[in-house]
């Protein structure tokens, strides 16, 4: 008898997604376990495409209540994406779902998705969200040519990982209570002192920043390599400059 569902839960699938190291015993933040339960188990505004990612009709196999068919576990993940991109908006993730599902491309709801994006400048900027990335998710979800079922939406986030799909900046964004404000008022200052040029004291600040970040900033990683080349250039002209003298 050949499968006809994946093995693991939509939520099993999720955790695997969010965290490359899975333990059994690592829990969804409770705001994504329970939209993903609304999204994949709840059947209002959902009569399009949850015929086309669940499948509750196999016989004589094991399964969960809510089977993902066999092949599409990658909607979970595109589903994770743009739950992110919607502000955690379940609603519109569904209707987002359901015109797919009917025209097998997006334009209606993209265009709320798309405003709604230049709205999320500080959690954005701080998590490294590249805009460049968006838009290539918008571009696949514009084409004909790709199935938001079997494929996978490009990650909205930036990543020192080898993976185009690393999602797991969600998972402590929806895990803990992140002051972006505060973040994004050290940040500025750092890069003030780097544009003056005040290198000891822009690596000072983003040292204080990443001592009280309660989540990974990309963007602290990202002006530390700025520095260090800047740093690098400098002593290498010196070092050149010392030898021309001797």
């Amino acid at each position: 008898m050949s499968l006809e569902i994946e093995p693991l839960s939509f939520l099993e699938i999720a955790r695997r997604e969010l965290k490359h190291d899975f333990k059994s015993t690592d829990q969804l933040p409770e705001p994504i376990r329970s939209s993903l339960n609304t999204i994949f188990t709840k059947k209002s505004n959902a009569n399009l495409y949850r015929p086309k990612a669940i499948n509750e009709k196999v016989i004589g196999q094991k399964q969960n209540k809510h089977p993902i068919q066999l092949g599409k576990k990658n909607i979970v993940y595109n589903v994770l994406v743009i739950w992110y991109l919607f502000n955690s908006d379940t609603g519109k993730t569904k209707s987002l779902l359901q015109e797919y599902a009917k025209f097998g491309i997006c334009n209606e709801t993209l265009s709320e998705l798309i405003e709604l994006t230049k709205k999320q400048y500080l959690e954005f900027f701080c998590l490294g969200v590249i805009r460049e990335n968006v838009q290539q998710i918008i571009v696949c979800l514009k084409s004909p040519s790709f199935d938001l079922f079997t494929e996978k939406l490009p990650s909205p986030f930036s990543s020192n990982k080898s993976s185009s799909n690393d999602i797991s900046p969600m998972l402590v964004f929806y895990s803990e209570d992140v002051p972006w404000e505060s973040y994004m008022t050290h940040y500025k200052l750092a890069e003030d002192f780097f544009e003056n040029k005040n290198y000891v004291k822009a690596k000072e600040t983003l040292l204080n920043l990443e001592a009280i970040a309660v989540i990974r900033l990309p963007v602290i990683e990202a002006l530390n390599k700025k520095i260090n080349a800047v740093e690098l250039e400098t002593k290498e002209a010196w070092d050149y400059f010392q030898n021309i003298l001797n």
